[in-house]
């Protein structure tokens, strides 16, 4: 009985500790007007080493990042515009609208 107890109890830490430290990061790109934009969202780490695969945001400019770790990175969109941001646990929502 006691080994089940202390399965269940490494069990649960594990579930917690993923939960505590993933984060996921989405929002909307736009331009000056308010326009949804279709372009490539980058994810950058604070040594500027990019972190997973850009991605692409869709016709109404939705992007997301998934699973990653809670911290400061910089965002940038399409080829020049960069946002310096802190993602917490959980869900961050972050629009961006193109200068």
């Amino acid at each position: 009985m006691k080994k089940v107890f202390i399965s269940i109890l490494v069990i649960v830490g594990i579930f917690t500790a993923t939960i505590l430290y993933a984060a996921n990061l989405f929002g909307i790109v736009s331009d000056k007007t308010g326009k949804p934009v279709e372009t490539k969202v980058t994810l950058k780490d604070d040594k500027g080493a990019q972190v997973g695969q850009p991605v692409a945001t869709d016709k109404k400019g939705n992007y997301a990042f998934k699973d990653i770790k809670p911290g400061s990175y910089v965002v940038v969109v399409g080829a020049k515009d960069e946002w310096k941001i802190f993602v917490g646990p959980g869900e961050t929502r972050r629009d961006f609208s193109l200068k």
